[in-house]
């Protein structure tokens, strides 16, 4: 068995999860405590770390990680328990020939990684030019110790440094390029993507180098430039420096984070070492819950910029939908965490974690500030503005009644209203969002063909594929981040099919494109309804890519809901024939075990509307 499939189960599997489902625990501290189920245990002997995912019962020494708890629990051998672990989280074990060249092709890129992260260390203790970017490194404020701990390197001022050690090295061209080392021009030359920066190699969770951020020494208008997606390495996977403070965070109930590498190496010197920084993107439900195994409580701290104004959006976001308690905390006068920690100290820069405030009164005091002071009519469109907003997450994605209600009281506070007129405005803002024509009085000769189309479909499926269109048509990098699920949701509806096959046949012809291209060849009236209403769910937004992952992952969610229920149905129907339903029923396990999370958008859609 591969050690990466052991990885992959052991990052897809949360070891709290799977040992509440055996063990009630109780959080204490830090970890959380129970009766160890390996021994007649009278008081809480069993300790269940998730910044190290380990347990340990201190009276009869049973301990290990959470494939040794289920080896354990369930009487199984290592294999056994794996693959138990693996169906769990929609892992496939079968490895193909084709699978096993894969795993190959995926050491071969960590060597690689590792051999540039020695080679750029090299660079910056034993070289010439590597004097100057520690006098640099020094003026920037950061110290040996932490230029040592954290691993920092150089890319030399050439066009083809690392290249030329490579060759030295036996390491081949092709490896560096996909590992985002090297990069080709139009004129088919290949040279080194990072030259003269300083180098802060990114690791995963497990402290393995995947990647490379770089921070220019000279004056490149890209200031910082980090790897490309790889096969080891995805930004909106990967949090910056985790793998150092998993640790603290969870001894401190609490991860800062921040928007740069330099930004999370500064705080770590100033003491704060339960930060982390997000890699040029907004906070994806991966970090939420790569975060949310050590904490329950994030600070999200940025400068008051218009990136950082965007980024509290997501920060409700991911306050209102994740279940965690996010706050946000503003850097004025354009600072950022490094230039506030250098000027201020850290008693000052821990006065601005002190000062942050929730999410939602954030936002709050966003729109009041947008809308300024005019009275009982900006007041009034402040508020609106703030319930179409809550509106537009929680119709997308929805709310169980128990988080719902926690909302509308929440919102009530905020706003200084009652708890009932909250919660009207909230629905009243959801039906306006329902696109026009879904009033289920309006006879089906009178609906507009792709609201024909449409019928049926479970709504959240309907919004988020709207919403993966419009950004697919906003930024032609969008199309390089479909997946299987996206593919296979489209052929849910035969508009959804025939956009997407425009747009594949304009990236085919032309490479890149822009929304005019595609709406060019839109001539059937019903796939010009769907372009309308997705462009116009994702006007104004920012970041496409980033959200387009997110719309994705919604659509990945409602698709597991649809094809759950079709699986009852058939379940249903085939009661009778033994074999038939025993099938099924496999079918159904199987999906939820592997997208087990996925339940909870399921019985949303159980009592939500239809299309």
């Amino acid at each position: 068995m591969h050690n990466s499939i052991k990885d992959k189960v052991l990052q897809a599997t949360d070891i709290v999860e799977v040992v509440s489902e055996h063990v009630s625990l109780t959080r204490r501290g830090k970890e959380f405590v129970g009766l160890c189920p390996f021994h007649p245990d009278r008081k809480p002997s069993l300790n269940v770390s998730p910044a190290k995912q380990i347990f340990k019962c201190f009276a009869c020494g049973a301990g290990g990680d959470v494939i040794k708890f289920v080896q354990l629990r369930e009487r199984l051998d290592f294999q056994a328990a794996l693959a138990a672990l693996a169906q769990r989280a929609g892992i496939d074990l079968n490895t193909t020939p084709a699978e096993a060249r894969d795993e190959r092709r995926i050491e071969q890129l960590r060597k690689t990684i590792e051999w540039a992260r020695a080679h750029f260390q090299r660079n910056l203790h034993d070289t010439p030019a590597g004097q100057a970017a520690r006098d640099y490194a020094r003026r920037r404020g950061l110290t040996p110790e932490t230029i040592a701990r954290h691993n920092l390197g150089l890319a030399a001022d050439s066009w083809d440094d690392l290249l030329l050690a490579a060759r030295r090295a036996g390491v081949s061209s092709e490896l560096l390029q996909s590992a985002g080392l090297t990069a080709t021009n139009e004129a088919g030359r290949t040279y080194d993507r990072f030259r003269n920066r300083l180098i802060f190699p990114i690791n995963d969770g497990f402290g393995r180098c995947v990647a490379f951020g770089g921070r220019t020494l000279a004056d490149d208008p890209a200031k910082y430039l980090n790897s490309p997606e790889t096969g080891l390495f995805s930004k909106s996977r990967v949090l910056y420096g985790l793998d150092l403070a998993k640790r603290a965070i969870s001894d401190a109930g609490c991860a800062v984070v921040v928007e740069g590498y330099l930004d999370a190496v500064l705080l770590h010197q100033f003491g704060f070492t339960h930060a982390v920084a997000t890699l040029g993107t907004a906070l994806t439900d991966a970090h939420v819950k790569a975060l949310r195994r050590l904490s329950e409580r994030v600070v999200l701290c940025f400068d008051g910029d218009q990136a950082g104004m965007r980024a509290a959006d997501r920060a409700v976001e991911v306050a209102v939908l994740g279940g965690t308690e996010v706050r946000v905390a503003v850097l004025e006068g354009g600072q950022d965490p490094a230039d506030c920690l250098l000027a201020a100290g850290r008693d000052g820069f821990g006065r601005v974690l002190d000062s942050a405030v929730d999410a939602l009164q954030f936002k709050w005091s966003q729109m009041v500030t947008a809308f300024g002071s005019g009275g009982a009519g900006a007041q009034r469109t402040a508020v609106e503005a703030l319930i179409e907003f809550i509106a537009r997450l929680t119709t997308t994605r929805g709310l169980n009644a128990l988080d719902h209600g926690l909302l509308v009281r929440r919102l009530a506070e905020l706003l200084a209203l009652p708890p009932r007129s909250v919660h009207d405005l909230l629905a009243s803002a959801r039906r306006r969002l329902q696109p026009v024509g879904r009033s289920a009085a309006a006879p089906p000769d009178a609906l507009p063909e792709y609201e024909l189309a449409i019928r049926g479909l479970p709504a959240g499926l309907v919004v988020g594929m709207e919403e993966c269109f419009g950004l697919l048509l906003a930024d032609a990098a969008c199309a390089e981040l479909v997946d299987d699920a996206f593919a296979a949701a489209v052929e849910q509806c035969d508009v959804w099919r025939r956009l997407y096959a425009v747009v594949l046949n304009v990236q085919d012809e032309q490479g890149s494109y822009e929304r005019a291209d595609v709406i060019a060849r839109c001539g059937e009236a019903d796939v010009c309804e769907l372009v309308s209403r997705a462009c116009g769910r994702v006007a104004g937004t920012a970041a496409p890519q980033d959200l387009f992952v997110s719309a994705r992952d919604r659509v990945r969610l409602e698709s597991d809901a649809l094809r759950m229920a079709a699986s009852r149905q058939a379940l249903a129907a085939t009661a009778t024939e033994a074999g038939a339903a025993d099938r099924t029923f496999c079918e159904l396990l199987s999906t939820a075990r592997g997208r087990h999370f996925a339940l909870a958008a399921e019985n949303c859609w159980n009592t939500r509307p239809t299309s």
